[in-house]
């Protein structure tokens, strides 16, 4: 049943060509009004249907009004005019008993968590597998656009960010927490701070600095911001260690780690893997060359520049590069010995890893704290190497080779780490001309790999 009063979105009436319309400024839309319609939006805040039907019914005939309400009703299913998140317990799919979890993640689509080939970044795939297992404990309500169900245990719900403070008690009555991502223009959620009713916000931090500085002067204010109930969760313990330099309370932060698909990524036999790589990018010298891989957006801050120094340096090794796409470097001329693998859909994945003998991981951007590609490749048994920068090392563990990196610990610019070419490049003949030390890192790095699973990390989303 349709039911004044209703809270409006932000409207804009107007007229065109003899037609009324209202244009919707929440969901960037226009709709057609009938000049009773128009009438209705002017009483919709303020009075009943009854009491709407009064006041018009001189100027129209009950009908033509009634039929209006149906229209109304409508438009609302669409998610259209009428604010989101009235009655919760009657518009939200409710029936489980299971606990429940706001996810609020403005600017990203709902759907392209749930198909990962869409998605390129390291935070956005490792939030996509989480989802996957937080259902096993949890039913998931992403804030959105529309009421509808998305796959098992999982709903998008129509109701805004901007509606939280004013539905804070039925939100809390509702859900146990709120899970979002911090990003360092996320201006919306410092505001609901303010709202004691609402439940727990969980803030998820994959850049804990860079960004000329704007990452770090964000997460310092929702800081100052948070409720004692409230809490920042990170991949690594880096980021408590790194901001323990900045306040006086890191038990906000909670290390809960990304995890790996360990049956997807795997271990296989390495020269198949080389043969099926080579066919598909057509060159032999995968076959018969140590090859040395990376797997990453090809641009400055992921190390790209580095990488092909390490070419330089190594004309006797096979620099191979998967990623989306090539990027500016495809307009250089490049050293023979690098070869860009292309992009390669996440099922392919396994294959590219496993023909590399060593992996290596050149970011120098102030947003690792983690690094699931070296987490990826581990699983699949190839030793990496990474750089003494932020989370990384303490993902690799012993499984791996840590490198030298100039750290600009006290810049808090975008680019805050150098690694070093030289040493890089020692490490990797070091790897590549130890059979022994391979094959032993290489089995540590699987077996280090099983410990970081979503299986472990998902059941503790829901102490909070």
């Amino acid at each position: 049943m349709f039911d004044f009063p209703k809270t409006l979105h932000q409207l804009h009436l107007f007229e065109a060509d003899g037609v009324l319309y209202a244009a919707d400024i929440e969901k960037v839309r226009v709709v057609e009004l009938s000049a009773v319609m128009a009438d209705i939006l002017e009483l919709a805040e303020t009075q009943t249907n009854e009491e709407i039907v009064q006041t018009l019914k001189t100027s129209y005939i009950e009908d033509d009004i009634l039929e209006a309400f149906e229209r109304f009703e409508e438009l609302e299913k669409e998610g259209l005019l009428f604010n989101r998140g009235e009655s919760l317990t009657e518009t939200l799919a409710l029936e489980s008993e299971r606990r429940k979890l706001l996810v609020a993640i403005p600017g990203i689509s709902v759907d392209s968590f749930f198909d990962i080939e869409t998605l390129y970044a390291g935070t956005n795939m490792a939030l996509s597998y989480m989802f996957q297992h937080l259902t096993e404990y949890v039913d998931l309500h992403f804030a959105g656009n529309q009421n509808r169900k998305l796959a098992d245990n999982v709903y998008e719900v129509d109701i805004s960010v901007t509606d939280f403070g004013r539905l804070s008690r039925s939100i809390n009555e509702t859900y146990f927490g709120i899970l979002t991502l911090h990003r360092d223009h996320e201006t919306w959620l410092l505001p609901l701070y303010q709202y004691t009713e609402l439940p727990p916000m969980l803030v998820q931090c994959h850049a804990p600095r860079g960004h000329g500085g704007k990452a770090l002067n964000s997460m310092l204010r929702h800081y100052a911001a948070m409720r004692d109930f409230d809490a920042f969760t990170a991949p690594s313990d880096y980021v408590a260690e790194f901001y323990s330099n900045y306040i006086w309370d890191p038990s906000f932060f909670k290390t809960l780690p990304n995890g790996v698909d360990s049956v997807l990524f795997c271990p296989m036999d390495k020269e198949a893997a080389k043969r099926k790589l080579a066919e598909e990018i057509g060159d032999e010298r995968i076959l018969t060359t140590p090859t040395v891989g990376y797997l990453s957006r090809v641009q400055s801050e992921k190390g790209a520049s580095v990488y092909l120094k390490l070419a330089e340096l190594n004309p006797h090794l096979l620099f191979l590069i998967a990623g989306p796409h090539f990027g500016r470097y495809q307009l250089r001329e490049l050293p023979d010995n690098l070869v860009y693998a292309g992009f390669h859909p996440r099922e392919k994945l396994p294959i590219v890893y496993n023909a590399f003998d060593v992996y290596c991981f050149l970011s120098m951007s102030g947003e690792e704290t983690f690094g699931l590609t070296v987490l990826e490749a581990m699983a699949c048994g190839v030793p990496p190497i990474v750089p003494d920068f932020d989370g990384v090392p303490s993902v690799v563990g012993d499984a791996g080779l840590v490198a030298d990196a100039d750290n600009f610990n006290n810049d808090i610019g975008t680019l805050v780490s150098y690694p070093s070419p030289v040493d890089f490049s020692e490490k990797i003949n070091l790897l590549l001309n130890d059979d022994e030390m391979r094959e032993a890192l290489s089995q540590k790095a699987r077996a280090r790999a099983l410990s970081f699973t979503w299986d472990k990390t998902a059941p503790h989303y829901p102490i909070f």
